[in-house]
């Protein structure tokens, strides 16, 4: 494991910036001669719209710093990597100060020209820094959010959509991966983007999705000054949290108009970043900091932040895998947030990126920023080698959803002290074609019952609803037509569903549960009912007899879902982990 390396040609640099209190994190973009004509600050959404860009913003810079711009790219006070909490107070002063202070990282390195993009509501904080320096060079208004009071519409929406029900508060917002206490949502009411006095920029370029009519408030701020409006093409996939396919079309857009609008004289910034190496996060109860700082894993060089204190770790190193596409941070930045609770309790944490995810490099032939890809698995033990390389298996690895898939794939493979997975999910189609046993941990139909009931089922449903052809392929082959059959059917006998688990599956996440048992691992296994349920199913007495070893032990946790957007479920489960990682490990007294 070597530190993270700052500044190399054509290299991204990971660091910590602004207040000596309440470091921010963020990351500097730079052609490879370090020589740029102008600089641009991305400005990211919040909640669930802010994971859903992580990857589409770092295309982005990139593509922008090829083209002789620095790009800084950051997370706002209380998001992300930054410090802080989502519930400390003046949360909106905090996300517009956040703003500032990345804008002068630039300006302060002798950057002359300066743009700002935003998307969604980070569109509404962007304008409000351009009013703020008196007018910048270029603004990009990426599919804005008009005002505060639409935004908190939205995410109202949003919740109750996803079946959410309240927010927990009569004025507070429980939007998706985010909570707003009622003081934020008042502060965020004060936000409009049409109302804006001031100069906004030289330039402005507005993307509008395709279909999608110019609001006329925007229109009238807008009226006079030197505006285009573009199409915003593919934003419905990139706001989708199961996709978050980057527009390759519309990146190609800001790239090329920021680019030409952007030609202040030449600045070689040769001492970059303007920052720390490290943020301190907390403090031990013995009163040691407890630090934060980047590191490279493997020979691919994944991104990874350690969470630790100068004192001797206690317990093995807890290792977070993400899960589907996301980055570092974890869903809903649960991993951030258990991590800084870990710290002083005196564990060491690493949370990183998988490969072709997040902040990661991709493996030769590997297609970028897909979930559940087979080079995770090979991913998840470099990690386990970089952080422990006298004994890779001395560490915990902790996964949600597909990161305990990850997690589980990696125990069957590579034992190791033990692991905590949460919401796990064994059943599912691969990004790509391949033979089943290329994982040991997927649950699928058994072959022959494929082509027996494959060909039928197809006849029958090209009749029916030749649409759903795939979906019901797809259910077939990777074994979840169990679990959608006793949704449907909640009288079938328990001896029915042993029958098709023990006949008829292959790979269950129960088989691989007992192989790890077997092998030693302590198994902490953390699940809502509904994910639960296809675990259990048919296995009961094979539960049951897991549960008497030491070595295994289930919370069946009720309110939580699968997601865990809701902030009091991620805190259940912080809660949850943190008893279990403390009691595995007591401390060693003084």
């Amino acid at each position: 494991m070597n530190p993270r390396s700052a500044g190399r040609p054509g290299e991204p640099s990971p660091f910590w910036f602004g207040p000596d209190d309440r470091p921010l994190f963020g990351w500097l973009h730079l052609p490879r001669d370090r020589t740029v004509r102008g600089g641009v600050v991305l400005c990211q959404p919040l909640g669930i719209e802010a994971i859903c860009v992580y990857y589409t913003y770092r295309l982005l810079a990139d593509r922008l710093a090829e083209h002789g711009l620095a790009v800084l790219r950051f997370d706002y006070d209380g998001t992300g990597d930054s410090t802080g909490q989502e519930t400390d107070p003046d949360r909106v002063e905090a996300w517009l100060s956040s703003v500032t202070a990345a804008t002068d990282v630039l300006v302060g390195a002798g950057v002359s020209d300066i743009g700002l993009v935003g998307v969604r509501i980070g569109g509404l904080f962007a304008a409000n820094e351009a009013v703020r320096r008196a007018g910048v060079d270029a603004l990009v208004l990426w599919d804005p959010c008009l005002s505060g009071q639409s935004f908190v519409r939205e995410q109202r929406f949003l919740r109750h959509l996803s079946g959410g029900g309240g927010d927990g508060g009569e004025d507070a917002l429980e939007a998706p991966g985010l909570r707003f206490e009622p003081e934020t949502v008042e502060e965020l009411g004060g936000l409009d983007l049409a109302a804006m006095d001031g100069t906004l920029a030289k330039r402005i370029l507005v993307l509008v999705p395709p279909g999608t009519s110019r609001p006329r408030a925007l229109q009238r701020r807008l009226d006079g000054l030197d505006v285009e409006w573009q199409e915003a093409t593919g934003q419905d996939l990139l706001l989708d949290s199961h996709t978050q396919t980057p527009p390759m079309s519309t990146i190609d857009r800001v790239v090329d108009w920021l680019a030409a609008g952007l030609q202040g004289p030449p600045v070689t910034l040769a001492d970059v970043p303007v920052g720390a190496a490290a943020a301190t996060v907390g403090t031990t109860p013995a009163g040691l900091p407890v630090v934060e700082h980047t590191v490279q894993l493997g020979g691919l060089g994944l991104f990874g932040i350690v969470t630790d204190t100068d004192g001797p770790p206690r317990g093995p190193t807890i290792v977070l895998v993400n899960e589907g596409n996301t980055h570092h941070i974890g869903q809903a930045r649960i991993w951030v947030d258990l991590a800084r609770r870990l710290g002083p309790a005196g564990f060491r944490i690493l949370r990183f990126d998988l490969s072709g995810n997040g902040d990661s490099g991709t493996r030769p032939g590997q297609p970028d920023h897909v979930a559940r890809a087979p080079e995770a698995i090979g991913d998840v033990y470099d990690a386990m080698t970089a952080i422990s390389p006298d004994d890779p298996t001395d560490v915990v690895l902790v996964g949600f959803c597909s990161g305990a898939y990850q997690v589980v794939e990696q125990a069957l493979l590579h034992p190791p002290r033990g692991i905590c997975v949460i919401n796990p999910s064994f059943s599912f189609t691969p990004p790509a074609p391949e033979e089943p046993s290329a994982r040991r941990a997927r649950q699928h139909s058994r072959r022959w019952l494929v082509q027996v009931v494959g060909a039928p089922l197809r006849w029958v449903v090209r009749r029916r609803n030749p649409s759903d052809l795939d979906r019901w392929m797809r259910s077939l082959e990777n074994g979840s037509w169990p679990m959608a059959m006793a949704k449907r059917r909640p009288g079938i006998p328990e001896w029915f569903w042993r029958f098709v688990t023990l006949r008829l599956l292959e790979d269950t996440g129960m088989d691989a549960f007992e192989h790890i048992e077997a092998s030693g691992v302590d198994t902490f296994l953390v699940c809502g009912p509904a994910d639960y349920l296809p675990i259990a199913l048919g296995s009961g007495e094979r539960i049951r007899a897991l549960e008497r070893s030491p070595r295994f032990h289930v919370a069946i946790l009720d309110d939580l879902d699968h997601a865990s957007w809701v902030k009091r479920q991620r805190e259940l489960l912080i809660d949850v982990m943190v008893g279990r990682f403390e009691s595995a490990h007591p401390s060693t007294p003084s």
